[in-house]
């Protein structure tokens, strides 16, 4: 709880940090903050270093009682955690080869095991200038936390069984213990001990290790490396200190330092340096060999190594994709739903190696079906999932209140919490944006289109507004963007200056559905439950202003005396509203008998529809691809399409095309398309060749080619 709560309150910052760019790895220190990594998103390779083995040298702890007293359940209880360390984390590191044996016969370590010596700043911990005033007295120093267990140890041992030796051979020799809250044995001991001073929470200890004649670290146990031993190295003070304190750091007897792990020699060994032994040579080889081991430059690429172990080691995993439809509600998007289900669908037909997540509506996914052996995970994102989160909180926070903490699952760290149930490393957003709370997260976007630039008319002021704020906004922290066509990509190049070679044209995928044929009886009783009995001309689309269903309209108005007598025009999607202009011309101009709103049909009908039309009509002003292009080429079907935006694209050969704003040039095309049988065998042969083009492998394929780029991207180069 105590872990959590520190994190608690770094969680804002924290969070922003993961969002404001992407990184390579994250490191954690200490293995005590294991609860931490419950909240990291899985993005970034996992570091966590050990500043020692704690499990091990309690269990060492335990087994001698002068060193302190540790309950069994407790060290089974760190012996765990640390366990769990080795098996989440990519990497391990230690600070000497001897906790990584210790480690590795401790623990079945998963993550990859490393050293990295623990670095000195050797530029702060410098010896006295030439003009500092020393202390005139003989000053045994030693530093740390002086409410560390081994150090609390290590200090009661020395004025106990080695200060008194020290003292009879020079009565006004001083100790000092210098370090952090001190704990009250220590305090209680070095008050009744002679010559004795304390100095707690001091700013700055360096003035200390200048006045200081000898440096003493007598611990008896512990972990890790004593950094305080290489402190003193650095600042040129001579050290004199039991053989298990110098565990880890390389240390020789009489090279760098003393080893004494009899209270009498070492009180000895004291005493001679406190009276003026030469020691020169031992603090100057000290002195090189910490600047040669343990310096920031020296040890660094210790510690680069293990986070670059990380990266690598992420790289070759799977990577975990997450598909943010939150958006989605059925009928409301144009079609990007079902395109969205067939991409994944078609992804999983391929993909066996790396992992999808869906976060989504309930209603919009809860029947969606993938292969076997696809990994993919639904994450609803309901009113109901929201309750039950929020009610996971205040559980929590009130049990931390208890405990007289201030409460734990604030909002940030709500949403660390969700960002790791969703475990993704890559998020894809296909509706044009991606959503504020995952836009700096490593993602793919997918732009359709941006008709609010071309015809701003068509939305309120509000809706340009946002659409331009979250796609500009989008498209600039994108990691890559996925056009779903050749002129989207190029206009998104126009419009907001996006490199061409940060984007990529993927066609998007059409319903499974329209690749089964329907055999002619099923289709006749199908259309003819709908009153189709005779030639008609298919236009599927809702009453959305681009897709110009009154220049249609009037059109077919015109030319009706033209087109053969049974001819009838049909709709579908949603239904006019009754100022509709289309809806206004039908009726004033008596062609209810001709032109047919169905209003929302089922995929069935629907397929029924594009294969039995004698041609798709598609007038829309605007269009990102033209889904209903593709689909009716897919069916072997003549296409009658604008002749603007991505629609010459999509269509190719397979369409006789008309400027969409020349009402009398879409008349001309209606009575070509109807009244000329050799050109609609022309373009059904050529919609027949076309079609393999829309293979949902091909997309699928192309967009798992981003997915890749991107991951490699991020993990490719060093950090």
């Amino acid at each position: 709880m105590e872990k959590l709560a520190i994190l608690s309150n770094c969680a804002p910052q924290l969070l922003q940090a993961l969002t404001d760019r992407n990184w390579h790895s994250i490191v954690l220190i200490q293995t005590s903050i294991e609860p931490w990594l419950n909240y990291l998103p899985p993005m970034g390779g996992k570091v966590v270093y050990f500043h020692d083995v704690r499990a091990d040298y309690f269990i060492r702890t335990i087994a001698s009682p002068h060193r302190g007293t540790v309950e069994p359940k407790e060290i089974r209880a760190i012996q765990q955690q640390e366990q769990r360390v080795t098996e989440r984390a990519d990497v391990v590191g230690f600070v000497s080869e001897l906790d990584h044996q210790r480690a590795s016969r401790l623990f079945r370590m998963r993550a990859v095991g490393g050293v990295a010596a623990i670095s000195v700043d050797t530029s702060y911990y410098t010896p006295a200038s030439a003009n500092w005033v020393r202390d005139p007295r003989r000053v045994v120093l030693f530093t740390g936390h002086l409410g560390h267990p081994p150090n609390v140890d290590a200090v009661l041992y020395f004025l106990k069984e080695i200060w008194p030796s020290v003292l009879r051979r020079l009565p006004d020799a001083v100790f000092q213990a210098v370090g952090m809250v001190p704990a009250p044995a220590l305090v209680a001991a070095m008050a009744e001990a002679p010559q004795c001073e304390l100095h707690a929470n001091v700013p700055d200890i360096r003035p200390y290790f200048w006045n200081a004649s000898t440096y003493v670290v007598p611990m008896r146990y512990g972990g890790g490396v004593r950094q305080k031993i290489f402190e003193a190295w650095s600042m040129c003070v001579p050290v004199v200190c039991t053989t298990m304190a110098a565990e880890g750091t390389g240390a020789e007897h009489s090279v760098q330092c003393f080893l004494e792990d009899l209270p009498e020699t070492f009180a000895e060994r004291v005493a001679t340096l406190l009276s003026g032994a030469e020691c020169v040579p031992m603090v100057s080889v000290a002195k090189n060999f910490v600047e040669s081991t343990n310096s920031v430059t020296a040890a660094a690429p210790g510690f680069q190594r293990l986070v670059e172990k990380a990266i690598a080691i992420k790289r070759s995993q799977p990577f975990k994709l997450l598909y943010d439809l939150r958006w989605m509600e059925l009928g409301h998007a144009g079609g990007i739903e079902q395109a969205t289900y067939e991409l994944i669908s078609a992804i999983g037909q391929i993909d066996r190696r790396n992992g999808y997540r869906v976060i989504a509506p309930r209603s919009a996914c809860c029947e969606w079906e993938f292969p076997q052996g696809f990994d993919v995970q639904l994450h609803y994102s309901d009113h109901a999932e929201r309750e039950t989160e929020a009610m996971h909180s205040l559980l929590v926070n009130g049990l931390a209140e208890s405990f007289g903490m201030a409460p734990i699952l604030n909002a940030a760290m709500r949403n660390l919490a969700q960002y790791r149930k969703l475990d993704f490393d890559l998020v894809h957003s296909v509706a044009g944006y991606t959503h504020p709370d995952l836009i700096g997260f490593p993602n793919i976007l997918t732009i359709n289109d941006l008709q609010h630039i071309h015809y701003p008319g068509f939305f309120t002021p509000q809706q340009y507004e946002e659409r331009e704020r979250l796609y500009r906004a989008s498209a600039d922290r994108a990691n890559h963007i996925i056009c779903i066509s050749e002129f989207t990509r190029q206009d998104v190049h126009r419009q907001y200056g996006v490199p061409l070679e940060k984007m990529s044209t993927v066609w998007i995928v059409p319903s499974r559905n329209v690749w089964h044929p329907i055999v002619d009886s099923q289709r006749d009783t199908i259309l003819g439950r709908m009153g189709l009995r005779s030639p008609f001309l298919f236009f599927p689309a809702h009453c959305w202003p681009h897709k110009n269903h009154a220049r249609l309209v009037d059109a077919f108005s015109r030319v009706v005396g033209r087109l053969p007598s049974e001819l009838k025009l049909v709709l579908t999607g949603r239904a006019f509203p009754t100022d509709h202009p289309a809806a206004v011309m039908i009726r004033e101009r008596g062609l209810g008998s001709r032109i047919i709103h169905l209003g929302y049909r089922s995929p069935l009908e629907i397929r029924a529809l594009f294969q039995g039309c004698m041609s798709l009509v598609f007038p829309s002003l605007f269009e990102g691809y033209g889904m209903p292009v593709a689909e009716a080429i897919i069916a072997g079907k003549p296409v009658l399409c604008s002749n603007v935006t991505s629609l010459p694209e999509i269509a190719g050969d397979a369409a006789l095309t008309f400027d969409p704003t020349d009402v009398d040039a879409i008349g001309e095309a209606l009575v070509e398309i109807t009244t000329r049988t050799e050109l609609r065998t022309t373009l059904s042969a050529a919609a027949i060749r076309r079609r393999n083009l829309f293979a949902a492998r091909r997309s699928a394929i192309q967009t798992m080619s981003v997915y890749n780029r991107v991951y490699q991207e991020l993990y490719g180069v060093n950090p």
